[in-house]
């Protein structure tokens, strides 16, 4: 009886359910500051994303597609951890030629034309700006974040990002024209309400060059 006595605590330990670590919830809403006269059309472009602090960074490589269709990129903005491919499908009556040299690393997809679909992987945390070397004015963003915890804003600026385990985060937001914002949250049990507002008031619209380094034909300037 005694030796049962002794052996009683450790079974009762083992019989109690295993307590679950405290998550949270990180939600807001992302704003930007604009030039007088101008309005906000492409909230859902903005990305935010919390990378943890006292922990390992991590994030599952996944899988994506953006299509290619009237000219443009759909859609504009794909945001995924390093590692990840993503597939450029055509869909236009054209060839294109789908390409990035301004990121952390450079690909390029070569000339082809509708119903084909190739892929780049994005090998590094980090924006890479994605071109055509055919159309001037077709443009998106793959945002490569190294972290699970991750969210696209809605078309009303709205995101929310679920199953954050408590504890301290970097919370990064980006937009394309707005630029990218960090700070330092603590995420505890329950709600955290973080809204974001970037500037976008100097950001001009700079003529990119096409995958060889010259400026595009005139005709290509000024049509998608």
């Amino acid at each position: 009886m005694p030796r049962l006595r002794h052996c009683l605590p450790l079974l009762a330990a083992l019989a109690a359910p295993a307590v679950a670590p405290a998550q949270g919830v990180v939600a807001g809403r992302v704003t930007v500051l604009e030039r007088p006269g101008a309005r906000t059309d492409d909230l859902e472009n903005a990305v935010v994303w919390l990378e943890p602090v006292d922990a390992p960074r991590g994030g599952s490589a996944a899988s994506a597609e953006i299509v290619m269709e009237s000219r443009r990129f759909r859609p504009a903005v794909r945001v995924l951890p390093p590692g990840s491919e993503v597939r450029f499908a055509n869909y236009d009556p054209y060839r294109h030629n789908v390409f990035s040299d301004a990121g952390p690393a450079r690909f390029d997809l070569g000339l082809y034309g509708r119903g084909e679909s190739r892929a780049a992987k994005v090998s590094a945390p980090g924006v890479y700006p994605v071109f055509c070397n055919i159309h001037a004015r077709m443009v998106a963003y793959l945002v490569a974040v190294p972290t699970r915890w991750y969210a696209q804003a809605g078309a009303d600026g709205g995101y929310q990002i679920a199953d954050v385990p408590a504890g301290r985060y970097r919370l990064h937001a980006w937009h394309d024209r707005g630029g990218q914002q960090t700070r330092e949250v603590t995420v505890a049990e329950g709600r955290l309400a973080e809204d974001v507002q970037l500037d976008a008031r100097g950001w001009r619209l700079v003529p990119h060059k096409n995958k060889y380094g010259l400026d595009y034909p005139p005709e290509t300037r000024d049509r998608y």
